[in-house]
């Protein structure tokens, strides 16, 4: 299935709506997002999933965001889900009309550690476990990310002190007990009446909650999204140290900043050399 004008009739049919397409919205991977609307105005978000979220995964998914939502966590409400003939998958979100936020400033940080505890020993029925996973990619050179780190000089040569950061860290397991949103940072969030809501949940999963605030640490600093950088990091930092420790710290650091450089399809397609500086600026505390 190529068309979303295709997916959006067989959602209709399955679940006796009426959803039309309005447009595609900004950002999103893959296939992305699309503002969708019934006929009586209500709005909603489709996301199509054509090929990376398998259904007993899309299943587990909307367990935990269901438990998430009824918990206070801050994020839309999952209205319909499932998946087409073909094997893709789609997921009918509440629309939260907001802005995503560029900046964070201490009362939405708040906010933030706040959700982020929520997801504290939850342990989701789950196979999505993105504790092994990141162990995987920074030990066994899974998903081809170290590869790929290694192919310019520019990102082998931080490729190499990342190594150094982690070197007597390979027999860390990372608990497996909480939620874990694998892309806790603010491209994917929403700043709506003054809140922050967290948005692209589709693959949620089973790990520590220390990696998405590794993410949320690493991004909002190399990306200069913090309002108060003097005591903003820190926080979270220290909130991470208390999970798991500075081994783990670096871990889920490298893990997340393997992803940050060099995944996705166009990792090829610009200079790095930028985000390596700052990437290599960030590590230097970690490396004293």
């Amino acid at each position: 299935m190529n068309e979303i004008s295709d997916v959006i009739p067989l959602i209709n049919q399955r679940h006796g709506t009426s959803w039309s397409l309005v447009r595609r919205l900004p950002g999103g991977y893959l296939q992305g997002a699309y503002e969708i609307r019934g006929p009586g105005g209500e709005r909603g978000v489709l996301k199509w999933h054509p090929t990376d979220l398998p259904a007993p995964q899309l299943l587990a998914a909307a367990r935990s965001v269901d438990r998430l939502h009824a918990s206070g966590w801050p994020t839309a409400r999952w209205l319909a889900y499932g998946t087409l003939p073909e094997g893709d998958a789609y997921i009918v979100e509440e629309f939260v009309d907001g802005v995503v936020p560029t900046r964070l400033a201490a009362n939405g940080l708040d906010d933030l550690l706040a959700a982020n505890r929520l997801q504290a020993d939850m342990h989701p029925d789950t196979h999505q476990d993105w504790s092994s996973y990141i162990h995987r990619v920074v030990f066994d050179g899974e998903a081809g990310l170290v590869a790929r780190m290694r192919a310019r000089p520019v990102t082998a040569r931080l490729l190499t002190r990342l190594e150094h950061l982690i070197e007597d860290a390979r027999s860390l397991s990372l608990p497996t007990t909480d939620l874990v949103h694998g892309d806790f940072v603010l491209r994917n969030m929403l700043v709506a009446d003054g809140s922050l809501r967290v948005i692209d949940t589709a693959h949620v999963g089973k790990g520590t909650r220390a990696y998405d605030l590794a993410c949320l640490l690493l991004e909002t600093t190399i990306e200069d999204g913090w309002a108060d950088p003097a005591v903003d990091p820190r926080r979270v930092e220290s909130e991470c140290l208390s999970i798991i420790g500075g081994a783990g710290l670096r871990v889920c650091l490298v893990g997340r900043m393997l992803h940050y450089l060099v995944f996705g399809g166009g990792w090829q397609d610009y200079d790095p050399s930028d985000l390596v500086a700052k990437c290599g600026s960030f590590i230097e505390r970690y490396e004293a």
